[in-house]
């Protein structure tokens, strides 16, 4: 809980103190930590695609069911760092973004996963 609090605390800061900075996306954590998703970084890039494709409410639900079933016992905390650790990159990678905008929309992402996983 307390990775999602500062994970919060840094988007926070990212988008009111330094609004002209690029997009620091949060880094993918080492596998070989307990309480952490042993997923490969091409499958979280594929959960980040699909995250960003469009259909954010069914994408997430979706890549939360995924992840419950095949990690049984997961905490939600984890749920909410991984798929917005997953869909940052996707945004910032777009061209069509400003900064601004990429920060608001993983912003925006981060509330709406915590409301649908908790």
């Amino acid at each position: 809980m307390l990775r999602l609090a500062t994970l919060a605390a840094t988007f926070f800061v990212a988008t009111s103190a330094f609004p002209a900075l690029a997009l620091d996306c949060p880094k993918p954590q080492p596998t070989g930590k307990p309480g952490i998703l042993k997923e490969a970084p091409a499958q979280m890039t594929a959960v980040g695609k699909q995250l960003a494709s469009g259909d954010t409410f069914n994408a997430i639900a979706s890549a939360t069911a995924d992840l419950r079933i095949r990690y049984p016992g997961i905490e939600s905390a984890e749920v909410v760092n991984y798929l917005v650790t997953a869909y940052c990159p996707a945004v910032a990678a777009d061209k069509k973004l400003s900064e601004a905008q990429k920060k608001s929309a993983v912003d925006g992402f981060a509330a709406q996963v915590m409301r649908q996983v908790y």
